[in-house]
């Protein structure tokens, strides 16, 4: 999982680049008709794969039965309901900061296109930090206790962000960001594909996958709070509920986190 958060999030810093470059020499047309090539390389890169037998689904299950035991389960394992639901949160409450960047750059940072791009690279830079961090020495802490840090570190530094007025503190705590909002995921993800049997594992990250679905409406509440208190205030606020939320959840479902596994 770390490693292919890791491959996911280098290309978000990469592709940009060489798209930009690839803009200036075939231009705009070009690079979709060289993205398509890619699309078609990714494909034949698929055909040797040959999955393992198993065993059919059962024909006779309806969706709403499905979706049910999905639902069941997560009930009965808290590791994994904790993850779902504070993914819900962070999600709803801090996922979509990007789209406030550029209200940053112009009236808070005031630093114009530049510095927007600047903004914009940290958080995949400290993300693919993260995902190093978490490939080597992630087997010495336990699940739970990375669940823990990465929830809470990721509306701290927002906040932390919000409250800065120079730019290069600013990247540096947005790549913060960034590590501790992918370490969140990829731990979550890890959780669920561990925990969940085989059967039902493709119900049980369907429903935490809905946490992207949940963007949209933490856009609007992001919106609502930015405009009435501003930007810098609004964000600052969502993320205290982030935090609030997240506080619950953890501490009906895991209770205390206890550091580093044995």
């Amino acid at each position: 999982m770390a490693l292919y958060s890791l491959g996911f999030n280098f290309a978000r810093i990469v592709g940009p680049s060489i798209g930009s470059v690839l803009m200036l020499w075939i231009g705009v047309g070009g690079c979709l008709i060289f993205y398509g090539f890619a699309l078609l390389l990714s494909g034949l890169e698929l055909l040797p794969i040959r999955l393992a037998a198993h065993q059919p689904p059962n024909a006779g299950t309806n969706v709403i039965q499905e979706v049910k035991e999905g639902l069941s389960f997560i009930r009965g394992a808290p590791l994994v309901m904790a993850s779902t639901l504070a993914a819900y949160a962070i999600s709803t409450f801090v996922g979509t900061y990007q789209r406030f960047l550029p209200v940053f750059a112009k009236d808070v940072l005031k630093v114009g296109p530049e510095g927007l791009g600047l903004l914009m690279a940290a958080s995949g830079v400290g993300a693919v930090f993260s995902l190093l961090f978490l490939d080597a020495a992630g087997r010495q802490w336990r699940q739970e206790t990375l669940l823990w840090f990465s929830a809470k570190a990721t509306p701290v530094l927002l906040i932390f962000f919000c409250l800065s007025r120079n730019l290069w503190l600013s990247v540096a705590l947005l790549a913060l960001f960034g590590a501790a909002q992918i370490l969140f995921r990829t731990v979550s993800r890890l959780i669920i594909q561990v925990e969940a049997p085989r059967e039902l594992l493709g119900r049980v990250i369907s429903i935490f996958l809905m946490d992207q679905g949940l963007r949209s409406v933490g856009s609007m509440i992001m919106g609502i709070f930015a405009t009435v208190f501003g930007a810098p205030l609004g964000l600052s606020l969502c993320s205290v509920v982030s935090i609030a939320l997240t506080t619950a959840t953890f501490y009906r479902f895991l209770g205390r986190p206890t550091g580093r596994t044995v």
